[in-house]
């Protein structure tokens, strides 16, 4: 298991420039992003229990840092991690890090069903690891506490699960026919109903907050979710890293330069997540 992985740490910043950038002997040194996210952004291709047993070749991450290397990247992200996990840490790396950007890359993890209390009840009970409600809360909370530290919250949707992978997946984990218990609630579309549910309430936040919001989730729904799932059909594939990347390279771009403002990124929130 790998937990809390801040594979980039840049520190001798001495105070604060136009926008946010930390200037040290008076020149702009570049934006600090804070990366407060799950096992996508670790580029995970595969899980077997609390164990990665895959990466993606490139990840969204690895993308950013090559074509914007104006801005500094902190990544901290554990699997499994829910914005419930995330809330107690983000003060201590807002204060490790000073970062004028966060992105909040959560939120799948919260929508997700308990996978291994759905499989040994049977398909009976099915429960989100977060309910909707307090995911939205929690939400509200983070960006709250990002604003507090004087960064610029971002905020997303998540993509859903693919599963015509990821219930003979789990079946061959389980020994059980998951994709038969999957396929007595609904199949996909009733997945896609309730990720759609978290996806809202996300740009909700974004929009009442008036912070930047990437639609990344919806942007990976534009394909075949064979398309752009690994082979355990809940990760990104690596063609879906690429995508992910590019929703949020204008974004971070415009932001990560002098002066630059939030505020016109802030109208995108919701404009793609239907009601």
């Amino acid at each position: 298991m790998i937990k809390n992985v801040n594979n980039s740490y840049h520190g001798g910043a001495d105070r604060t420039g136009p926008g946010g950038h930390f200037r040290s002997g008076g020149a702009v040194a570049p934006s600090r992003l804070l990366i407060l996210g799950d096992s996508i952004t670790l580029g995970v291709a595969q899980l077997g229990g609390e164990r990665i047993t895959a990466h993606v070749e490139t990840s969204y991450v690895d993308i950013l840092r090559r074509e914007l290397p104006q801005l500094v990247i902190h990544i901290d992200a554990d699997i499994h991690r829910t914005t419930a996990d995330a809330l107690p840490r983000l003060e201590p790396l807002l204060e490790r890090y000073h970062p004028n950007l966060v992105l909040v890359m959560l939120g799948g993890n919260d929508a997700d069903l308990y996978w291994k209390r759905f499989v040994i009840s049977a398909g009976r009970i099915m429960r989100h690891r977060v309910a909707v409600e307090q995911f939205t809360v929690n939400l509200q909370q983070i960006v709250a506490r990002v604003r507090a530290a004087g960064a610029t919250p971002i905020l997303t949707d998540m993509p859903n699960h693919c599963l015509a992978l990821r219930g003979p997946y789990l079946s061959q984990l389980s020994g059980k026919d998951v994709t038969a218990m999957i396929a007595a609630h609904g199949g996909q579309a009733t997945s896609d109903a309730s990720l759609a549910r978290y996806q809202q309430a996300a740009a909700a936040v974004a929009r009442a907050a008036a912070c930047p919001f990437v639609a990344y989730g919806q942007a990976l729904a534009r394909y075949p979710l064979e398309n752009v799932a690994t082979a355990d059909g809940a990760h990104p594939n690596a063609f879906a890293h690429g995508v992910i990347a590019a929703e949020f390279k204008p974004l971070l771009a415009a932001l990560s330069r002098p002066g630059a403002s939030a505020a016109a990124w802030s109208q995108r929130a919701c404009a793609d997540v239907h009601a």
